[in-house]
């Protein structure tokens, strides 16, 4: 047996672990607490696989786990201060990110299938968390034009989404319920 790392988990680790940072930071403002919180959640991941493998899929429970951790810090920190919209009382299902998961692959291939500048504003300022106008002192262009690329790639990424799916949303625009079109187009394979 080799002691080698497995290349494809390593790369599968990388990639859960910088999806967990992303999360952490688009919920927490500043970004050494947002890192020093991410490590707590991995702390936490050690730990558990130590005693025994976590309940469920290992992307759930981390995100779960992540989300807990985040309300723990608002509420030791300030513990009268109004935690953030999207941890508020929003507990998904265990399962729920699991059951997504296809979903989640089908959006990560169209966001591919994008234009590159589309695709780059797009997941620099929804994913790493940059602000449009940070993103366009980065790239020096306009912020009229990182703000145009983004609209073009939401409107684009919204519309092979609904080629592909019909979906179900609560009062406040989440999505509650997603199914794949019969004969659906759109390269949405994965879901």
């Amino acid at each position: 047996m080799s002691d080698a790392p497995d290349a494809p988990a390593e790369a599968r680790w990388r990639t859960l672990a910088d999806e967990l940072r992303r999360y952490v930071r688009r919920r927490v403002a500043d970004p050494d607490t947002a890192e020093d919180l991410a490590q707590d959640v991995f702390v936490k991941l050690a730990r558990h696989l130590r005693d025994g493998t976590p309940t469920g899929p290992l992307h759930a429970w981390l995100f779960r786990v992540a989300r807990t951790t985040i309300v723990d810090h608002y509420r030791r920190h300030d513990p009268v201060a109004e935690v953030p919209d999207g941890l508020a009382g929003h507990e998904p299902k265990p399962d729920a990110l699991a059951e997504a998961a296809p979903l989640f692959a089908s959006c990560r291939n169209f966001l591919h299938a994008l234009p590159a500048e589309q695709r780059e504003a797009l997941v620099r300022t929804e994913y790493d968390g940059l602000s449009q106008s940070e993103l366009a002192a980065d790239l020096g262009v306009a912020a009229s034009t990182v703000k145009s690329r983004v609209q073009r790639g939401r409107r684009r990424l919204a519309q092979a989404l609904l080629e592909c799916c019909t979906f179900e949303f609560d009062r406040r625009g989440r999505i509650v319920d997603w199914h794949r079109r019969p004969g659906g187009t759109g390269g949405c394979s994965d879901c």
